[in-house]
């Protein structure tokens, strides 16, 4: 399925190294996705800026972030948000991988991915509230699934809403729908099988799922564990604004299509 892009870490060098997933020309243009591995004692760009809005989400291990002056441990499922001009650099103190899946957006140019900062660093007021852990305690269970915020524009986001998503085994979204918004699912637990229109495929840990604006989609756990991923919406829609578009498939020989999952129908 093309809107699936397989996980790419078998690509990594012994190096510091970001591989895009999404970006920087490819795929959907409303933002760049890529995954990052940060070996003991390395380190990523000194310190810069972007034009953009950009994300970690921490995966494994624990980076060391600087944001203006102030310098965190941040260790995994945690994001971190560094809005659009401000300075901020990453690196591994420790003796273990670090890796996190990173998100910029709207989508820089391609020839200007970042610009170092020159100077003595500023302090970037309330520094720590840009960083947002994850708690498995902090999911709350909606209509079909459990989710928790990480960032929106409550929270000063202003181009994307990211939330992490936990799908038990049976469950899933809504029925075939499609949204006004690009979508995209980072899987970092379980399987999660996806399917636009007709076609279906299974989304592990790694992959990246791209939902570009007026796909006709649903999803679902087949499995028998629960499923993990961030979703994220690229724009938020706007206050009052209708998320979901129910879409209702009929053949040809006037049979309805009934989306469930496949251990529903059994």
């Amino acid at each position: 399925m093309r809107n699936i892009v397989r996980n790419p870490e078998a690509q990594f060098p012994e190096t510091f190294r970001s591989l895009f997933l999404n970006g920087p020309e490819g795929g959907l243009d409303s933002c760049n996705c890529l995954i990052s591995r940060v070996p003991p004692g390395h380190k990523g760009p000194r310190l810069h800026t972007h034009l953009v809005d950009q994300f970690y989400f921490v995966l494994e291990g624990e980076t060391t972030v600087q944001i203006g002056r102030d310098i965190f441990k941040v260790g995994p499922m945690t994001m971190v948000y560094f809005p659009a001009g401000t300075p901020h650099c990453n690196w591994n103190e420790t003796d273990a991988y670090e890796k996190h899946f990173e998100f910029m957006v709207p989508r820089p140019p391609k020839d200007r991915l970042l610009d170092y900062f020159e100077g003595e660093a500023p302090v970037v007021e309330n520094a720590g509230d840009l960083i947002t852990p994850l708690s498995e305690d902090g999911y709350a269970m909606g209509r079909l699934f459990a989710s928790q915020h990480l960032a929106r524009r409550e929270t000063g986001s202003q181009h994307a809403r990211i939330y992490a998503a936990r799908v038990a085994p049976g469950s899933g979204g809504p029925a075939l729908h499609f949204h006004d918004f690009d979508q995209f699912y980072y899987v970092f637990g379980g399987e999660l099988t996806v399917q636009v229109g007709h076609e279906k495929a299974v989304a592990r840990p790694g992959d990246l799922v791209m939902l570009p604006r007026g796909a006709v989609h649903t999803n679902f756990n087949e499995g028998a564990t629960d499923e993990y991923h961030l979703a994220i919406l690229v724009p938020e829609p706007e206050p009052g604004a209708q998320f979901d578009f129910k879409v209702a498939v009929t053949y040809s020989d006037e049979k309805p299509f009934i989306n469930e999952p496949e251990a529903k129908r059994r």
